[in-house]
C-alpha cells in the first residue's frame, strides 16, 4: 500500500507530463509527424494515423489520471504507452541514430535520443506502476497539501534540469573531445 500524498505527487507530476507531451505535439503537428518519421518504425502510411493517436493517448491518460475512480485504468494505459516510448528510443539507440529528437516535447527543447531517456522512462514507468498499488486509507491534512505541491514543484525543477542535460549533454561532450 502508498500514502494518499505518495499517490497524489505521482498522479499530479503525471498529469503535467501528459498534458504538456500532448499539448506539445498538437500544436506542432508538423514536426512531430516529422519525428515519428524518422524512428522509422512505421510504415509511412502509418505515420499520419500515429501522429494524430499518440496525442489523445496522452490527454485521455492526463484526464484520467485526474479523477479517482479512472486514476488506475488511466496509469495502466499510461504504462504500455511509455514502454512503447522507450522501446522506439533503445531501438533507434541500438541502430546508432542518436540524433533523431526524442520528439517529446516543443521543438524549441529538441533533444538528441540518449541513454538517459531510457532511464527517465523507466522511472516513469515506475511511478505509473505505483499508482496502480492500493493506497492507505487515512484523512488529508493540510501539511498533505503542501507536502504535494511542494513534491510537484520539486519534481518539476528536477524535470526541467534533466531536459535541459539531455538537450546540452552532446554538445558539451563534443566540446570536450575536441580538445
Amino acid at each position: 500500500m502508498i500514502d494518499p500524498v505518495i499517490e497524489l505527487s505521482l498522479c499530479f507530476a503525471l498529469v503535467l507530463l501528459f498534458a504538456a507531451a500532448a499539448w506539445h505535439k498538437v500544436s506542432d503537428r508538423m514536426r512531430f509527424g516529422a519525428v515519428v518519421r524518422a524512428y522509422n518504425l512505421l510504415p509511412s502510411w502509418l505515420v499520419a494515423p500515429a501522429t494524430r493517436l499518440l496525442p489523445l493517448l496522452e490527454a485521455s491518460i492526463a484526464i484520467g489520471l485526474l479523477y479517482p475512480p479512472t486514476r488506475r485504468a488511466a496509469a495502466l494505459a499510461g504504462v504500455p504507452l511509455l514502454v512503447l516510448y522507450t522501446t522506439a528510443i533503445s531501438v533507434n539507440l541500438a541502430r546508432g541514430r542518436r540524433e533523431i529528437d526524442c520528439g517529446c516535447f516543443a521543438a524549441s527543447a529538441r533533444v538528441p535520443l540518449s541513454n538517459w531517456l531510457v532511464v527517465r522512462n523507466a522511472v516513469l514507468i515506475g511511478a505509473a506502476c505505483l499508482l496502480l498499488m492500493p493506497v492507505r486509507a487515512r484523512t488529508l491534512v493540510w501539511i498533505d497539501g503542501l507536502t504535494v505541491v511542494t513534491t510537484l514543484i520539486t519534481l518539476s525543477l528536477l524535470w526541467a534540469a534533466g531536459q535541459r542535460l539531455a538537450q546540452t549533454g552532446p554538445a558539451l561532450r563534443q566540446l570536450g573531445s575536441a580538445r
